[in-house]
């Protein structure tokens, strides 16, 4: 009778670590107008090692590859002429044109690394930030892969680039580095005046890539224009001293947000705390205020977690629209169900949007035109979303939740 109920227990235990590890993900990105019909792309994790791009129709359920399954697509965005979207596969960057049947890469010939923060300025102009001699700065790039520092400085990480007018928002991190690892003795909140215009890197956009790939290969006038920051040249607008801040979003060259995490997670944790902040241009100085705090379970994001998001936390970052804050909280309850709450700037009310059930995770929200489109742990049972299934005539179909914008309920599409 012991070695029966022993039997059970680790039968129990089996089953259950198979369904916390084995999830796979079913999460909206971004979505396209074709023939006046909204069509959204999708990202199906199936592991932690196998991500793919699918483009979903929400109205027949039907989805198709919007690659093939060879590439890795992070950090999907659109480009600003809809012309097609920018993905990173596996630390390069690649463009897909809806007109062509591959996407093609932006080789870079200059040595840098851990490419983060893509933000499109037009069609053929971006901004990144990323590592070069174990420091984060911000470069500006043509599609070309002509390469320009925009921002650098000796002891500090620039990061989260946002250019609005003639000015640049940043986070700056300021490091010391230890005999067995670095400190961060500082974050802050920057903007610097800095009008760059387009036409810096737009006079050999006539030619062909082969043409301008030979003349970048040939000069080093690309890569010499580095801008060292003068302290006249910036301004802080907050200081959060050793408190890491991340994922600064200006929505306009008055506000912005940004939020603060641990400093470190602990191996044991259960979910990870973060505060979100709002900073606004008073008459005569910028004020930051703190809004909410939110809670994400830690085995989406921990490396060591085989349930973890391929993106990290990127599907479950907070998004603004219309004067709301839509952010995700799995605080209030103890099963780590996660949820979509909305924040509203004006009044400073809160108001639970989704209401999971045992084993949900919901996250990663699109808004179209009228509805909030949203995905995360694909559902085994018929009855709860986001769900996939293959139809009787072989067809690859998707059913997520949305919830109108302009009601308080959820719905299925």
């Amino acid at each position: 009778m012991k070695k029966i109920f022993s039997y059970f227990l680790f039968f129990f235990a089996l089953v259950f670590f198979e369904s916390v590890l084995a999830l796979e993900f079913l999460y909206p990105v971004g979505y396209v107008k074709q023939n006046g019909k909204i069509k959204i792309y999708i990202i199906y994790q199936k592991s932690i090692g196998h991500i793919e791009l699918w483009l979903w129709d929400p109205e027949t359920k039907v989805a198709s590859k919007g690659l093939l399954s060879t590439y890795t697509p992070a950090a999907f965005k659109l480009l600003p002429d809809n012309a097609g979207f920018s993905f990173i596969d596996n630390g390069r960057i690649k463009i897909k044109k809806f007109n062509k049947r591959s996407p093609r890469s932006i080789d870079i010939y200059d040595p840098i690394y851990n490419i983060c923060g893509l933000k499109w300025i037009d069609s053929e102009n971006f901004y990144i930030s990323a590592k070069k001699d174990d420091k984060f700065k911000i470069f500006k790039m043509d599609i070309s892969g002509a390469i320009k520092y925009v921002l650098e400085d000796k002891d500090k990480d620039c990061m989260y680039p946002q250019k609005i007018g003639n000015s640049i928002f940043y986070i700056e991190r300021c490091i010391k580095k230890g005999v067995y690892k670095r400190d961060y003795l500082s974050y802050k909140v920057v903007s610097l005046d800095h009008p760059i215009a387009n036409q810096d890197l737009d006079s050999n956009l006539q030619k062909n890539s082969e043409d301008k790939i030979k003349e970048i290969m040939q000069t080093d006038d690309c890569f010499s224009e580095i801008k060292i920051l003068e302290p006249e040249n910036k301004k802080y607008l907050v200081d959060f001293r050793s408190c890491p801040i991340a994922f600064l979003n200006m929505i306009s060259d008055k506000e912005g947000f940004f939020l603060e995490h641990q400093v470190e997670v602990e191996r044991y944790d259960k979910t990870i705390i973060f505060n979100y902040f709002q900073i606004k241009k008073g008459e005569d100085e910028w004020v930051c205020k703190e809004l909410f705090q939110f809670s994400i379970p830690a085995h989406l994001i921990l490396d060591k977690s085989d349930s973890r998001l391929y993106e990290s936390i990127l599907p479950l970052l907070p998004k603004y629209h219309d004067g709301k804050l839509f952010y995700l909280n799995c605080l209030h309850n103890k099963e780590l169900l996660l949820d979509m709450f909305c924040y509203d700037l004006e009044t400073e009310i809160q108001e639970q949007k989704t209401f999971a059930k045992s084993g949900q995770l919901f996250f990663s929200l699109i808004f179209t035109e009228d509805k909030i489109f949203y995905g995360g742990a694909v559902s085994k049972l018929s009855g709860d979303l986001p769900l996939m299934w293959i139809s009787d005539d072989g067809i690859m179909c998707f059913k997520l939740p949305f919830i109108k914008l302009s009601y308080k309920f959820a719905g299925e599409i």
